[in-house]
């Protein structure tokens, strides 16, 4: 499968790499981690030679790289599937478990874990541990695909300056290029970390409107889940700053709207956002009671499933079960049983249909965990050698609601009393007087997450389930996966993305190369109009020509004609950079010629 390759040594090695094209990985990093990887896992010195030499010329010549033998390597799938179980970890998977009385449906294809950390911290984010899984790039806290600073982990290079804050193509953006469908699913605003990883590209996950308006012109086939006020302006009762109304342009472009699960069933095929709340969704324990008109994970997942199988070239798919990891920030265990058992649906439903497909590669994980939840606690320390499953459960059994959900019962009328009845009714615990103040007293401490004292302070005193944490924790994660071409073993973060890209036969670094050129590399004349802060222009001057094209659109105004791009314009406010389609370029500099391949 590979070509012919000369011995280098170690220091003409180094010389190599950082002489590399930086376009799409911190080259770098991901050589050394390969390395030290390889030469623990090779049976012997000869055979780790022979690697590493291969791996020199693919660093040397800026691609991606990752450790599956040439057999597996050469494996092709039509379709991908990636499901996200955002925030946990095994002890959370083996909760559930004992409460499901059952395996869960993705037990049996167990494959390894991945190693979560992000260039910054050894205990990731959501929104760059999701760009690593996108991109195949380990980047910085808060960053929406979209490179690393320079300011990184003592055992993380620091990026080359080509690198830092520029955007990164997601193997969904490639997927596209690739003419296959493609679509996400989550229970949060799809503009959240997680989703919004994988359709926008940003320095800041907070910038959910831009993240937003870039899903919006990235020609996406399905997009599930929440955030409808970011689609529309104040005006009409959104929250757009920019006064865009975004339905109206997702119409425009034959999207159907769907609404509720009804709208949803109703669809059988074509272009679809649904937007099923202004907000993120309801959690699952919640949304038969409060949002029935909400359809759940499962039923979203095969939806979009249904709807993208249909194209002949493949689809590529991520599900997130987003609130999972809001369950545990809470230390809420009604909301961590609910949410999981709604995603162990979710991925049920794919599984039927990559194991009956046999084209699928499908990939289950989490970004990192939450919590740092445990079966057993201090309550458990004299009697965990002697606890039974009915032990264990009893107090879960009772439990109908979330935390989120008793508060707001609870918030109008602070009193003990209040609470003791709201506890003893939503979580069947018989809590004293003293409970009840201890619970309101956490409550005025957590201020923004009130709800947070009830699971922190319950779960000690009436269960045998333990938190370390409201924050996320730095472990491997489990890593599940079916189908043509599927990883092994311990991962980093950033091959979920090169397993999907080798999968589709896809090259990370042409896609960089072809969605993303620095305009100012390629012009003497780029400016960013800001006169109308939120809906910044970026200008472009060649040859008397003047070209117009919105940040965050896929749009090229020029010579009174108006082109849409493959892929998105992006403006890195950071280094003052303005990224754009190389198919701009050639329309701006008249070149009519093929666009550079992806394979």
């Amino acid at each position: 499968m590979f070509m012919a390759m000369t011995i280098m040594n170690e220091k003409n090695l180094e010389r190599k790499i950082q002489l590399a094209h930086m376009g799409d990985v911190n080259i770098v990093e991901y050589s050394r981690h390969y390395f030290e990887k390889g030469e623990k896992n090779m049976k012997d010195r000869r055979i780790f030679k022979q690697s590493f030499t291969w791996i020199t010329i693919l660093a040397a010549i800026g691609m991606n790289i990752v450790f599956f033998s040439a057999v597996m390597a050469a494996e092709r799938a039509k379709n991908i599937i990636v499901l996200i179980a955002d925030g946990c970890s095994s002890e959370q998977y083996t909760f559930v478990r004992w409460y499901k009385g059952a395996a869960l449906s993705f037990d049996d294809i167990q494959v390894g874990a991945v190693r979560t950390y992000i260039a910054d911290s050894v205990v990731a984010d959501s929104a760059p541990a999701a760009s690593a899984y996108a991109t195949g790039v380990r980047t910085s806290d808060k960053f929406i695909s979209a490179g690393p600073h320079k300011n990184t982990l003592s055992s993380v290079p620091i990026p080359d300056e080509a690198l830092q804050y520029r955007p990164l193509a997601t193997v969904l953006e490639g997927a596209r290029l690739m003419k296959k469908a493609t679509g996400v699913v989550s229970t949060s605003r799809v503009s959240h970390a997680t989703p919004g990883a994988y359709i926008s590209h940003s320095a800041s996950r907070s910038l959910e409107h831009d993240m937003m308006e870039q899903a919006v012109y990235q020609n996406i086939d399905v997009v599930f889940g929440g955030g409808k006020e970011l689609l529309l302006p104040k005006d009409a009762n959104g929250k757009r700053p920019d006064g865009e109304n975004l339905l109206s342009v997702l119409r425009d472009q034959g999207y159907q709207i769907a609404e509720t699960r009804e709208d949803l069933s109703h669809i059988k095929y074509g272009k679809v956002f649904g937007m099923f709340a202004d907000n993120h969704m309801e959690a699952e324990i919640d949304r038969t009671r409060n949002h029935p008109s909400q359809p759940t994970l499962r039923e979203m997942t095969e939806k979009a499933i249904d709807i993208l199988s249909q194209d002949k070239n493949g689809f590529f798919l991520m599900v997130e079960g987003s609130q999972i990891d809001w369950a545990c920030h809470a230390n809420d265990p009604a909301h961590l049983l609910g949410d999981m058992l709604a995603y162990d649906q979710a991925v049920q439903a794919a599984l039927d249909f990559a194991r009956k497909d046999g084209r699928t590669l499908l990939i289950a994980l989490s970004d990192h965990n939450t919590g740092g939840f445990s079966i057993g606690n201090a309550a458990s320390n004299k009697n965990y050698s002697q606890m039974k499953q009915e032990d264990l459960l009893k107090p879960f059994n009772s439990m109908k609601s979330t935390a989120t959900d008793m508060w707001r019962k609870i918030k109008d009328n602070e009193t003990s009393e209040n609470v003791i009845e709201i506890v003893q009714s939503d979580w069947g615990m018989a809590i004293t007087t003293d409970d009840a103040s201890a619970i309101l007293k956490l409550a005025e401490i957590y201020k923004n997450e009130p709800f947070y004292a009830f699971g922190e302070f319950l779960s000690a005193k009436y269960t045998f389930a333990g938190w370390t944490t409201h924050g996320h924790c730095g472990g491997d994660v489990p890593l599940f996966a079916f189908g043509p071409g599927k990883p092994a073993g311990l991962l980093e973060a950033p091959e979920i993305a090169t397993v999907c890209a080798r999968s589709m036969g896809l090259n990370l670094n042409r896609l960089n190369q072809r969605l993303f050129v620095d305009a100012s590399m390629e012009f003497d004349s780029v400016i960013v109009d800001v006169s109308q802060p939120e809906n910044p222009v970026a200008q472009i001057t060649f040859q008397g020509k003047i070209a117009l094209l919105p940040i965050n659109k896929n749009l090229l105004e020029m010579n009174n004609k108006l082109y849409r791009l493959e892929g998105v314009v992006v403006y890195a406010a950071a280094t003052q950079k303005v990224y754009i389609p190389c198919q701009a370029v050639q329309l701006i500099k008249g070149i009519k010629k093929n666009l550079p391949s992806l394979l």
